[in-house]
């Protein structure tokens, strides 16, 4: 699949209002506190530069990642490059990585019946479980695209899950659709190392989220100088990078 084959969710003003309003009503409403901040990096598809190159890259810092894994695209071509194989994300998961969800399709969820897109969610959990791994504990949405009415029947199982609207996660949050910050796109870096410092004063939690990790990534995708740079900093600010699940298990 070119760049030029890639999904592109709706752009216009409905669809931009329908993201917001999703956004607005919190499904799992919380109040989230840390007695530190923390930096959670998200790979979304995976490709396979993401297992090797990203992992190295976190594991050299002394964190570990969150591997959203769409078992459908296993070992197939994308936008971002090959996608992962059943022996990456066992090797991931065996050295401490969280292996997420991130449904078995790819499909848009904001565009689908909530009972397919529910039944997606259990496809893939089976399928990442036949592949050796445990059932996945939290969900990325695909292009971050959801419905209030998927946010609300979300399978207890799932601790929480992640869309794409920037922002800290820091007092009140909804666990059905975490903020995070893309590393990719025109000045993308320099809003995240901005809000890394935020983080670090507010003692808030973190997430970025990437596709590939490569010298020359795809317009997706993160090269390993910037995030090497992104988790070099977080280590002297003393922020710990840890996966999802475990920044969540952190709230006081």
């Amino acid at each position: 699949m070119s760049v030029h084959d890639a999904y592109v969710p709706p752009r216009d003003l409905a669809s931009k209002l329908r993201r917001r309003m999703t956004q607005w009503r919190a499904a799992r409403p919380v109040d989230l506190r840390f007695a530190a901040p923390m930096l959670s990096v998200c790979f979304d598809d995976f490709p396979v530069s993401a297992a090797e190159h990203g992992a190295q890259v976190l594991e050299r810092h002394g964190g570990r990642g969150t591997f959203y894994a769409a078992a459908g695209l296993a070992e197939q071509d994308g936008p971002s490059g090959c996608n992962f194989t059943p022996a990456h994300a066992r090797a991931l998961a065996a050295a401490g990585h969280e292996i997420g969800c991130h449904t078995f399709s790819h499909h848009d969820c904001a565009r689908r019946d909530v009972l397919a897109s529910l039944h997606d969610l259990a496809r893939n959990r089976d399928a990442l479980t036949a592949m050796g791994c445990d059932a996945p504990r939290t969900l990325a949405y695909p292009y971050g695209e959801t419905r209030g009415a998927l946010k609300r029947r979300l399978p207890a199982r799932f601790a929480a899950a992640r869309g794409v609207l920037p922002g800290l996660n820091h007092g009140p949050a909804d666990l059905a659709q975490l903020r995070a910050y893309p590393l990719f796109g025109p000045g993308a870096m320099v809003r995240v190392h901005a809000a890394l410092r935020r983080a670090v004063k507010q003692k808030a939690w973190l997430i970025v989220f990437t596709h590939d990790v490569a010298p020359q990534p795809s317009p997706w995708g993160t090269s390993i100088a910037a995030l090497d740079a992104l988790a070099a900093s977080a280590r002297e600010a003393g922020v710990a990078i840890v996966p999802v699940r475990e920044a969540l298990r952190r709230r006081l």
